[in-house]
């Protein structure tokens, strides 16, 4: 299938969503950072010739050149706002509520390689609050496969992570399985598989059998069974909690 990307550059893309808008560019670097600095930081003081809502798209990469080919993809595009970093940083995409997930998803389409994205929609006057949703959400985003993330992905992992008091009981429940390194593989090649055991064992090429052993030892130092999708979705959650980086974006 054809998308909108193999056949014309993302900021081509960007032109014909953002032209509603009829935006006055703001050409200089410098100026995109400290408007997408305020803006974020909740700062915002009436600026004239800004859009009224944005997409906040948290991103980091495995490397400083997967971040140079992040900037680099909206670095023509004046009405795309950046907060960057060595690692990792934030775009301010103008849009409307229903484009922003696509928006982003084409942005990682032509970057590609391993880079995380956490994208959440807001106007103005609550883009620090989005700003906050889209780090946290990138955290959990940055233990999983690189790709396009929003809350509703990551739901139950983000409530928790909301309550510290939680996410500390969860990490130590988890903590003895997490200690021994056969184990810890063969529940997450459970959690990837969605509990499907003959996937899991193939993830990890061991028997069945040596899988189910394990995952009976799992129970045994948790009191979770891995084979019912209730305790399961927790032991998942316990990884995340346990294993959830910090992701170095700026401030």
């Amino acid at each position: 299938m054809t998308t909108v990307v193999d056949s014309r550059l993302l900021n081509d893309v960007l032109r014909d969503i953002l032209s509603p808008f009829d935006l006055p560019p703001v050409e200089d670097v410098a100026t995109r950072r400290q408007l997408a600095r305020a803006l974020l930081s909740g700062r915002d003081n009436g600026f004239e010739g800004l859009a009224l809502a944005y997409a906040v798209v948290a991103f980091s990469a495995s490397t400083e050149d997967g971040v140079a080919e992040v900037l680099a993809a909206v670095r023509d595009n004046a009405d795309v706002l950046v907060l960057d970093g060595t690692r990792g940083g934030y775009l301010l995409l103008p849009c409307a509520q229903d484009q922003h997930a696509g928006l982003a998803r084409e942005l990682h389409d032509r970057v590609g390689g391993e880079v995380w994205m956490a994208v959440a929609w807001a106007p103005r006057r609550d883009l620090a609050s989005a700003r906050a949703t889209a780090a946290d959400v990138l955290r959990i985003a940055n233990g999983r496969a690189p790709g396009v993330y929003e809350l509703r992905h990551v739901l139950a992992d983000f409530a928790v992570l909301r309550q510290p008091h939680v996410s500390e009981r969860l990490a130590r429940m988890i903590e003895p399985v997490v200690a021994q390194q056969h184990l810890l593989d063969a529940l997450r090649a459970f959690i990837s598989e969605d509990g499907n055991r003959a996937a899991a064992a193939r993830r990890l090429d061991i028997h069945r059998s040596t899988l189910d052993h394990r995952l009976r030892l799992v129970e045994r130092l948790t009191g979770h069974r891995p084979a019912s999708p209730r305790a399961l979705l927790t032991l998942s959650v316990a990884l995340t909690a346990h294993s959830c980086p910090e992701v170095p974006l700026p401030h």
